[in-house]
């Protein structure tokens, strides 16, 4: 997110973002230094190292200020989203199964497990607009997130450069849109307009921000206290294990799924949070896993194609972590990740 500092005058001039980056005034260095001299009411210094420190103390408060006020925020979010229940509005089952698609497609709810998902189907409420309604307006305040059941709207962006407003793409079934003003309490950043008859979707602000809110703490919890068990990371801090409860995808598995395959290549690593499974390579049962286990490592250790096939025994529920997280979060155990390989080498170098 852009940093916005306040409007700086200097002279009869005023120079926007704290006079960062603005051009210098005549007479003074050209490009992209601050502004320099100015009358009474300049805040501006007289030498190119007081003027840095100037807008570097500028930008600190205001950095200041904007923190304060995110914290704010935040506590106030997570004292609402502790006390709020999310509605359960009726629907079909198809019904439901459309919006869970179209959930999986949009970065916010793409990673939430089935629980967690449920609870943002039952919530969204049947909306309907006639073509040429206007659904959001850019600038206004944002109160819906909306899934597009049926119809296609138009997005419309109005740019003070322009003397008309742009259309900038289109959204058909299935497509998201107005999560962005709900997120950062910021005005809605364009306009969508329907142009056929449109059936919608719409979820809230206090349902949509208390049901993040409340899905991405209770998953922290849920996923702190299972990491807390797992042997491999007991060394970590609480803050640690956070760090990764955040990134960890859930997975499911039915007896007889392979979870990764021998000779695939390999971007995740899993921990086994219920059920059984095994490792094989070919006929021979190499490794077998419970709660708390881990595996997958190897391929991202040595970037590798996986040396093993993993295979539920029973109904399984993974979590994984990305190749990007791995090392990232994982650095400090890595040393027990190749011990750990050095002991599966020897036991697949034994039954062969």
């Amino acid at each position: 997110m852009k940093l916005k500092l306040p409007k700086v005058r200097v002279g009869r001039k005023i120079f926007g973002n704290g006079g960062i980056l603005a051009k210098a005034k005549k007479g003074c260095a050209s490009g992209m230094a601050p502004p320099c001299g100015g009358g009474p009411d300049s805040t501006a210094a007289s030498t190119p190292r007081e003027r840095t420190k100037l807008n570097q103390k500028a930008a600190k408060l205001m950095s200041q200020s904007t923190k304060r006020r995110l914290a704010v925020s935040a506590e106030s979010d997570i004292e609402k989203a502790a006390a709020y229940v999310p509605r359960a509005i009726e629907k079909n089952e198809a019904a439901r199964e459309r919006i869970q698609h179209a959930l999986e497609k949009n970065y916010l709810f793409k990673s939430l497990d089935k629980e967690q998902t449920k609870t943002v189907v039952d919530s969204v409420e049947e909306v309907k607009y006639n073509p040429n309604d206007i659904i959001i307006k850019q600038g206004d305040e944002g109160d819906k997130f909306f899934l597009i059941e049926i119809g296609e709207c138009e997005v419309w962006l109005k740019d003070p450069e322009r003397i008309r407003p742009e259309m900038v793409k289109r959204y058909g079934p299935g497509d998201t849109f107005g999560e962005l003003a709900l997120l950062y309490n910021a005005p809605r950043a364009a306009t969508v307009k329907a142009i056929t008859s449109c059936t919608l979707w719409a979820v809230d602000r206090p349902t949509f921000r208390a049901i993040l809110m409340q899905t991405t703490n209770n998953k922290r919890q849920l996923y702190e206290k299972f990491l807390a068990e797992v042997p491999l990371l007991k060394t970590l801090t609480a803050y640690e294990r956070s760090a990764i409860a955040d990134v960890l995808d859930a997975e499911y598995y039915e007896p007889n799924t392979d979870i990764i395959v021998e000779g695939q290549e390999g971007n995740k690593f899993y921990f086994l949070e219920e059920g059984e499974a095994e490792a094989r390579t070919g006929d021979k049962v190499l490794m077998k896993y419970k709660r708390g286990d881990y595996f997958g490592e190897l391929a991202l250790l040595s970037n590798n194609p996986r040396a093993a096939t993993v295979r539920a025994t029973t109904k399984c529920k993974c979590v994984s972590i990305h190749r990007d997280s791995f090392k990232r979060l994982l650095g400090k155990v890595e040393d027990i990740l190749e011990r750990r390989k050095e002991e599966y080498e020897k036991t697949s170098a034994g039954t062969s």
